[in-house]
């Protein structure tokens, strides 16, 4: 991994704020790090999540400071 890899954590909460799926992201950019995030959602129903309590939110973080925030909306996409 280069200089410029950098490891990012992402949580998806459901309406209830619970976990629905979290994990490790990396890339050279947050940029590069979101479309890696969003292929990861979007295999979640291939590894059997199937999140059903709406609207979903989606917090992005480095390290202790949050990157990026997706406010709770209908659906993952």
């Amino acid at each position: 991994m280069g200089a410029g890899y950098e490891q990012y954590r992402w949580w998806l909460l459901d309406g209830d704020l619970e976990v629905v799926s979290d994990g490790r992201i990396g890339g050279a950019s947050l940029i590069a790090a979101l479309a890696s995030l969003s292929r990861e959602i979007d295999r979640l129903g291939e590894r059997g999540h199937h999140p059903t309590n709406h609207p979903y939110k989606l917090i992005v973080y480095k390290g202790a400071a949050v990157v990026a925030v997706r406010p709770a909306t209908l659906g993952i996409c």
